[in-house]
């Protein structure tokens, strides 16, 4: 039935506090529930105009709406809505064939019709997070047949766009020339394996009930809750059978849940913390590049503020077991003060009586930003830079705020926290584009034509083979230094068994409750 976002609230209402999680065991054996903690609170609503512009949000959408592509449990690319494609010989068009018989949670059935719309839709109104600029159109040529056909070959196009595009109903979306707006019932209204049943904004509580006409089989569980609960709090509630699983655990609580009786499942995040140089304005010299680099400690960065919950991440951009990045050696930059010095002399900086650097006689001052998740660490990153004689300004800002300093260049270095995994295929725009958060970095052609083929070519031998020589020319151009690697933890019961993929979910999210570890 339709509702408003107001009555989903009052909806939502009448369930009452996991009130719903009353038995173990359901039809056919399935875990009866799953009950998901999740300290985020308030995603937003699951459906793709809908949700918070976070990967969290994308996550909990692709649970309602599938995509023509999926990964299975070990992120392999296998059919989602589609059971088979075709791209042609000179990468300009992909035949898909359709599953037969799917249909939507409605019970409308889902036709290449949906997915010509989707594509002409999203072209009209884009979705943050897929781009569909490289595609002409898509043409029909039966309920379970389409084309297709691109502007120009894109490499990305199925572990990217159709990888990651939600299809969308033509006959509940058609109607709708605001999609933000579109926040009935039916905007949540998809073809994935658990239905939308609830959602309690103010407490960001989410329900789902499992599809059980779900074409890739079987949802293990008969109802799903998302419930926003704080670590400890969730793994007390674990104890006493209310929480099944905290897919985002500390990692100074591993030991704690471990002791418990819980499993735990770790793997490096692939979300590096790195250190982003202005590379528009003094930083634009290599040397000084480099001279930082040498005069952070990342080991003791480590010990000090993530006290073992991290490793130094590799200095390329794509990071140990990434499908992308090649196994080429590269240079880690080893703790040395001298090499920094000696560095920022070569560069034409000097040091006066007090041993502070200087430029043109004046006393260099750089002002380092961040947002207060990396508060800490920016400490003592600025402290480790100081020791060698720089000046440096610690300045903590608003999410918006900081965009603004990194699009405007108002900053000499910036912390930030940024994801290495998903398709490549928009990476040139992330080293030299527009990206809030990219490198700003225009110093060296040969890197941004390698990014610019990889993301044409057809052959994914060649594709890689061109990323890997990338991956060493950003190790030794050090557009922004790869600080470390968080490792990231998932806590769950017997009822689930979670897994975190080499290249994150969809997007490159790094989370280990993707929809595959949700179906039988």
């Amino acid at each position: 039935m339709p509702f408003s976002r107001r009555a989903l609230i009052q909806y939502t209402a009448l369930w009452p506090f996991l009130g719903f999680a009353l038995s173990s065991a359901g039809a056919n054996g399935r875990a009866n529930r799953l009950v998901i903690a999740d300290e985020g609170g308030d995603r937003g609503l699951p459906a793709p105009f809908l949700h918070h512009k976070d990967g969290i949000g994308y996550l909990y959408t692709s649970y309602i709406f599938d995509t023509l592509i999926a990964q299975d449990r070990t992120g392999k690319l296998v059919g989602g809505l589609a059971r088979a494609w075709q791209l042609s010989s000179d990468g300009l068009s992909c035949t898909i064939t359709l599953r037969d018989n799917i249909r939507w949670h409605d019970g409308s059935p889902l036709t290449a019709k949906d997915v010509v719309f989707t594509v002409a839709y999203m072209a009209k109104h884009p979705y943050l997070f897929v781009s569909t600029v490289k595609i002409a159109r898509a043409v029909a040529l039966s309920a379970n047949r389409l084309n297709i056909l691109l502007r120009e070959p894109d490499a990305g196009l199925l572990s990217g766009t159709l990888l990651n595009l939600p299809i969308l109903p033509e006959h509940l979306y058609a109607g709708h020339a605001s999609p933000e707006r579109f926040t009935s019932g039916s905007a949540l209204m998809g073809s994935g394996p658990y239905r939308f049943s609830g959602y309690d904004r103010a407490e960001g509580r989410y329900f789902f009930k499992g599809n059980t006409d779900y074409y890739r089989g079987d949802p293990l569980f008969d109802q799903m809750a998302i419930v926003t609960m704080g670590p400890d709090a969730a793994l007390r509630a674990m104890r006493s059978g209310e929480v099944d699983l905290i897919p985002f655990l500390p990692y100074d609580r591993v030991t704690q849940a471990r002791s418990m009786g819980f499993q735990v499942v770790t793997a490096a995040s692939n979300h590096v913390v790195r250190l982003l140089f202005n590379n528009r304005n003094r930083f634009q010299d290599r040397d000084r590049r480099h001279a930082l680099a040498f005069a952070i400690h990342r080991k003791a960065l480590i010990e000090t503020v993530r006290q073992g919950e991290a490793t130094p991440a590799d200095t390329g951009f794509f990071q140990p077991n990434s499908p992308w990045g090649g196994d080429t050696a590269l240079p880690s930059y080893a703790f040395d003060p001298q090499q920094a010095q000696t560095l920022l002399s070569k560069s034409g900086w000097s040091r006066d009586q007090h041993k502070r650097w200087c430029s043109d006689g004046e006393v260099i001052h750089l002002t380092l930003v961040t947002d207060t998740p990396l508060r800490r660490e920016a400490v003592v990153v600025s402290e480790q830079l100081e020791s060698i004689g720089l000046s440096v300004d610690v300045r903590i800002l608003e999410r918006t705020a900081l965009r603004e300093a990194l699009r405007s260049g108002n900053f000499d270095l910036s912390l930030l926290s940024t994801s290495t995994m998903g398709d490549p295929s928009d990476l040139a725009r992330y080293l030299a584009g527009d990206f809030w958060n990219g490198d700003y970095f225009a110093g060296s052609r040969e890197m941004t034509a390698l990014l610019e083929q990889q993301a044409q070519v057809v052959s994914l031998h060649q594709r890689k083979a061109l990323l890997a020589k990338f991956q060493a020319l950003y190790a030794n151009e050090l557009p922004s230094y790869m600080l470390f690697n968080p490792t990231y933890a998932t806590a769950h019961n017997h009822k689930i068994a979670p897994r975190f993929l080499p290249d994150g979910v969809a997007i490159g999210i790094p989370t280990s409750v993707h929809k595959s570890v949700l179906v039988g």
